[in-house]
This record gives structure tokens, sequence and C-alpha cells, in this order.
């Protein structure tokens, strides 16, 4: 019985915790077309996590609508429990994605409100430690300040033709790289969107690009600015007073180039952008 109990505690996996690495912080940025928050989780070890999947909880204070006061209400976040994609397979360092949309508590949260809210995200992977057959469980949370904003994970992934290998580079497992990104909150986009005023594809996978408030002295090119910044350029339709419609969304020194390189995109280049929506949203290799 006694050898019983020592094996059991040997074969605790408590250090295999200790193997798993989340990012630093999280970020938002856009992802096919969406505001995501976005974070890393990877595993030092060569055996891997069997069943190992992913959970994301908010916490901040609610208030019901009889006037309870919750100080520590839990909000779930969904990172694709639906449609399987919580459930990964750590090989390699892996990106989890959370859609912000209706259902998600920060669906309201602009740029500006995220520099003072108060809150905090707690990001759990849990899997079975091949080596002994336990469940191990890492977890850790990001507060406000470890939200970045209009950045993403720098890509540390690289295929070898030499040997037909592919090296992971863990050095830059914590690094961000600016992309521009529009610091409404994503109702604010979706808002846009109804009103016919959005560019599907304003904001590409890009260093953050230097945007100007000038446009000139045409009446009929107007702006739509937020923070000193342009958001989207609306452009009237000569051949129709009544109806305007969107031309596109400058995004490059406009008083340099000149020319907005934005266009609306075809029917047949949307209907691959929605096939990759639904095909690639959740956790995403790289």
């Amino acid at each position: 019985m006694m050898a019983g109990v020592i094996f059991a505690k040997l074969a605790r996996p408590i250090k295999r915790a200790a193997t798993l690495l989340f990012s630093k912080h999280a970020v938002i940025c856009m992802r096919d077309g969406k505001l995501c928050l976005l974070f890393r989780v990877g595993d030092m070890r060569k055996s891997s996590l069997a069943e190992a999947h992913v959970r994301l909880q908010m916490i901040k204070k609610c208030v019901t609508l009889e006037g309870e006061l919750l100080p520590f209400h839990q909000f779930d976040m969904d990172v694709g429990y639906d449609s399987g994609l919580d459930r990964v397979f750590v090989i390699w360092p892996i990106t989890i994605c959370h859609e912000i949309n209706e259902c998600s508590p920060l669906y309201e949260m602009s740029k500006d409100m995220l520099a003072h809210a108060r809150f905090e995200i707690i990001a759990i992977l849990e899997g079975v430690a091949e080596s002994v057959g336990s469940t191990t469980q890492a977890r850790t949370s990001y507060l406000p300040n470890e939200i970045l904003w209009g950045q993403r994970f720098e890509k540390l992934v690289t295929y070898q033709r030499e040997n037909g290998e592919y090296r992971i580079d863990f050095s830059k497992f914590h690094n961000v790289v600016d992309v521009y990104t529009p610091t409404c909150s994503a109702k604010e986009l979706d808002d846009l969107r109804a009103r016919g005023i959005y560019d599907e594809n304003g904001y590409l996978l890009s260093p953050q690009l230097s945007v100007t408030d000038s446009f000139g002295n045409d009446d009929e090119n107007k702006a739509i600015t937020k923070n000193g910044l342009t958001q989207v350029v609306i452009q009237a339709d000569e051949d129709d007073d009544d109806e305007r419609r969107v031309s596109g969304i400058a995004l490059s020194e406009m008083h340099q180039r000149r020319r907005s390189f934005l266009c609306s995109p075809s029917p047949d280049a949307e209907l691959r952008r929605k096939q990759s929506v639904q095909v690639r949203r959740g956790p995403d290799l790289f």
C-alpha cells in the first residue's frame, strides 16, 4: 500500500504544467473581417498533451436587473466550443481566437474604453499527460493593460527546404507586430456594416500604416474620423444624386500617393472570404 501511495505521488503531472506556455500579452486585431481577441499557447516538451482543450472566462463586476451587485461574475468567452475548435493539438504553438461578436463581453469595448476597464480574463489549458495518463491544467490571466490593441503575433514557425523540417523559434513566442486595426468597438463596426459604409477589405494583414485626415476640398468625399484617425472614407456616386455608395477606405498616405488601393471585392472574392470565415474561425495554427 505504501508503495502505491509513493507511486501515485511521483506520477502526479505537477512539472508537466510548468512546460505549458502562454503569451505574456493578448492582442486585439482584425481576423476574417471581425475584431478578435488572440493569445498564444505552446508546449515545450516533445510529448504532446492528449485531449487538450482551451477555456476562456472573463471575471468582472456585474449588476442584475434587480439591482443586485455581483462583484466577481464569470462570463464565458467562446473559443469554438460548438464547432470543436476549442480542442487543440499542441505540437507547435497555437494562436487561440475569441471572436468579439454580440455574445462576447467585449462587444461594446473600444480601444479607449479598454484603457479604463476593470476585468480579468482567465485562460485555461487542460489535457492528459501521455507519460502518466493524468490530467494536467495550466492557467494564466490577462488584465486590460496586458491586452494590446492593434497588434498581432509574429510568425515563429518556418519551413526549412534543405531538410524538409519545420523550425520553431520560441524566442519569438511573445513577440507582436503592429497591424492596422479600427479603434472603435465591434458593435460600432457592425453598425457601419448595417449602414453599408464598411469595406470588408479595409484591414489587411500588414504593419500599421499612417493615416491622414485631410482629403482635399472636394465636398463629395467625406471622412469618418475617430480620435483624429480616419476610419472610413465615403465617396458619393456622381451618377446618382439620391443614393450614396462606398468606394473604399483610405489607409495610406493620400497626400503622397493620391490614390486608394482598397476596392470593392468581386463576387468571387467575397465568396472565398465567407468560406474562409466558416473554416478558419477559432484556434489558428502558428
